[in-house]
């Protein structure tokens, strides 16, 4: 049987729905990030990569607030984001590059606040809101894959690994879950005090999450739930115009 590739017209709905309920997607978009990026590492498709992401976190958070101060903050971050991670292409703009770690790692903690305020504050317990946590989880890992980046650029005797194995970034990022889910292959270790400090609170945090969340997800759900089946108070809010 003769598989029919999608005609654009399909792909563009499928974006346009996605951007519409980006927290239902969110997170696929994330976990296929850990197996495109890596092998788009260092090619033309990166930046491809990194700005339909960067288009997809901007969709979340405007998802998350209805604060247009917090969400003009977020775009300017975003902005300076892209900005420092194709300067390094740009020699007017190289001088950038040097902040495009920590200008990534903002990024991403401001949305991971949302989303954590979303999933904390909710009422009762929708699809939506399993995917937010679990989208929280993810996010702590790419987060401190960047607090990891930047104390490899502060000192690059941090870390013990192959730097043929693929760029500074992804490999940390590796590192970051593996150390978030308690894994621990020993292939990329930590050397220097500060890292294993940084590696030792991730960990914590990384169990501490799934005992707190997702016990509170459990009690809501088994919890009797509010008369009328309201579940407004559980939905993210939308900017006001």
């Amino acid at each position: 049987m003769r598989i029919r590739p999608p005609r654009p017209t399909e792909i563009a709905d499928q974006v346009l729905w996605g951007l519409r309920h980006p927290l239902r997607v969110f997170l696929w978009n994330l976990l296929a990030l850990f197996l495109i990026r890596p092998a788009v590492d260092g090619t033309i498709l990166l930046p491809i990569v990194d700005t339909l992401f960067t288009v997809l976190v901007v969709a979340a958070m405007r998802a998350l607030t209805t604060s247009h101060a917090l969400f003009t903050a977020a775009v300017a971050v975003v902005a300076l984001t892209v900005v420092s991670r194709i300067g390094g292409d740009i020699e007017a703009l190289r001088l950038l590059t040097g902040a495009s770690s920590g200008l990534t790692a903002l990024l991403i903690a401001t949305l991971l606040f949302l989303l954590l305020n979303h999933v904390l504050r909710a009422s009762c317990v929708t699809q939506e809101l399993i995917l937010s946590a679990i989208s929280a989880y993810v996010l702590i890992g790419v987060f401190w894959g960047f607090v990891f980046l930047l104390l490899h650029e502060a000192n690059p005797k941090s870390f013990a690994f192959d730097a043929d194995d693929g760029s500074p970034e992804v490999q940390l990022r590796y590192l970051s879950i593996m150390t978030l889910t308690t894994v621990g292959y020993g292939d990329i270790v930590p050397k220097s005090a500060e890292a294993r400090a940084f590696a030792t609170i991730e960990a914590l945090i990384g169990q501490i999450y799934l005992a707190a969340v997702v016990a509170r997800l459990v009690g809501m759900s088994i919890s009797p739930q509010p008369k009328g089946g309201d579940t407004s108070s559980g939905q993210a809010g939308a900017p006001t115009s």
